[in-house]
């Protein structure tokens, strides 16, 4: 058979970029109503193999350019289609399965495809996978953990009665678990909007359950709370998590998302049937507000939904997993410095020992309390040592730290109070940016630097410093509460 163009083409650069083949070649999805939609890859075939659904709309697209490539509607349960010949090789492309089922309508693209050279096709490997399925051990099932994602935490206020008021009046007449959970997603994806001034505006706000509930317009985090209180005003477990939502073709394929731990969204996981699935309200919500008014999105004219109960697999295409925000600590120990080392215990301890700079690694923030052991000499918070922990509410820096580096505590949102001991010379750039339960500070005498917004967003803060850092919050984009010059 004689070679096209694009064929040529391909073969020149099929050495040089690879995609990778994902070890596993089906993707269980969990419908609202429990059955199960099973869809694979078969040698040239993709198939799909449904309990309930019997109609299906299927679309191959390219999600470098969301340009749809074909579409067909098949009226069966399961069935397989031939879609190695629709693709080019080594290219990667989305499968969006569309069905409807009691009249809502259901849209699954998480579904990333290639075709190898033998024309086989493989779901694609992203690092995600593997990286996400370490990381959900912290969502543990046992009894006693199971409990814990019930309690009520900061901006999570469950035991609430206006959160139970909400919550009882969203699921009444059910009593199914899933049901409830459906009509609790279904209620924040299309009764709020998207707040496009948040995103935009340098403000800090707030997004607990209750005020998102009441003011019904909020970003990413703020929907994952209110759908995590409204389960557990219900008895379902559910928990907030954080991370890097990669929505576009260059985030889900380039390899700068490997070693970043710096989330940028949040979601919902939710435990139902003995076993943690995943929500992302913020990509089906329908509306969005601008400051004058709230607008239906043009390509949500119809309430659909693609992110509601997703299987791992298909969840970590578009995200990873940087931590949850659980209760409990997920035991382990490990290097913190070149003569530091650091463990984490099943109550949420954190324990340093040793000498010299700390710096915690990647993914360790799933802790509520910090312990110095007594006879360690730590003389350095390291750079983004503490950044993202998010349980931590207070901090009591031993009398041996002398320098507080660059962005050390950054966007530690429940932290209200850290203890800076005299002695301290240094506080680095944006140390503490971001911390918007801050409620008090003294920078000691000793200190005679402060980096560029190291107390900038902090809009509770109260900041005792000496005299000579009176401006301090000057060129701040949120300035702290009040500065006291001493």
């Amino acid at each position: 058979m004689t070679k096209t163009a694009a064929d040529l083409i391909s073969d020149m650069f099929y050495a040089a970029v690879t995609l990778e083949a994902a070890d596993f070649t089906e993707i269980d999805y969990t419908a609202y109503d429990g059955s199960h939609i099973r869809m694979g890859v078969e040698g040239k075939d993709f198939y799909v193999d449904s309990d309930s659904a019997s109609s299906f709309t299927v679309q191959l697209f390219n999600p470098k350019y969301q340009v749809a490539e074909t579409q067909e509607t098949i009226y069966e349960r399961s069935f397989s289609l031939n879609l190695s010949s629709e693709m080019n090789r080594n290219t990667l492309y989305g499968v969006m399965v569309t069905y409807v089922m009691d009249d809502k309508v259901f849209s699954l693209h998480s579904n990333f495809i290639f075709r190898d050279r033998s024309g086989n096709l493989h779901f694609y490997r992203t690092s995600c996978y593997e990286f996400n399925l370490e990381r959900t051990k912290e969502l543990r099932d046992d009894q006693e953990s199971i409990k814990e994602y019930l309690k009520p935490q900061n901006d999570v206020e469950s035991d609430n009665v206006c959160i139970i008021s909400y919550s009882n009046r969203i699921c009444e007449n059910l009593t199914d678990d899933r049901q409830k959970v459906f009509a609790i997603y279904s209620f924040v994806t299309n009764n709020m909007a998207y707040d496009n001034v948040q995103v935009s505006d340098k403000r800090v706000y707030q997004d607990d359950a209750l005020l998102v509930m009441r003011r019904r317009i909020a970003v990413c985090e703020g929907f994952a709370n209110a759908f995590t209180a409204l389960c557990r005003a219900q008895g379902i477990p559910a928990t907030v998590e954080y991370g890097l939502g990669l929505s576009s073709y260059d985030s889900m394929t380039g390899s700068d998302k490997e070693d970043n731990e710096i989330s940028d969204h949040a979601w919902a996981a939710v435990y139902l049937d003995g076993k943690w699935q995943f929500v992302d309200p913020t990509y089906d919500i329908v509306h969005y507000y601008e400051g004058y008014g709230i607008h239906t999105a043009d390509s949500k004219n119809a309430l659909y939904y693609s992110y509601f109960l997703l299987p791992l697999e298909s969840f970590s295409f578009e995200h990873k997993i940087c931590d949850a925000d659980t209760v409990h600590g997920y035991e382990r120990s490990g290097s913190c410095g070149s003569d530091a080392t650091y463990s984490v215990s099943r109550d949420g301890t954190l324990t340093i020992e040793g000498s010299g700079e700390i710096k915690l690694p990647y993914g360790v923030n799933d802790f509520s309390k910090v312990v110095f052991a007594p006879d360690s000499n730590i003389t350095s918070i390291g750079k983004e040592c503490f950044i993202d922990c998010d349980l931590l509410t207070q901090v009591i820096l031993p009398d041996t730290v002398k320098t507080i580096e660059d962005g050390a505590f950054s966007t530690c949102e429940d932290l209200e109070y850290v203890y800076i001991p005299d002695g301290v010379s240094y506080i680095g750039k944006r140390a503490f940016y971001t911390c918007d339960e801050l409620a008090y500070i003294r920078v000691p005498d000793s200190v005679t630097e402060i980096g560029k917004n190291a107390f900038d967003r902090c809009p509770r803060l109260i900041l005792s410093v000496p005299s000579g850092f009176k401006r301090i919050s000057r060129g701040y984009s949120v300035k702290p509460y009040y500065v006291d010059a001493r």
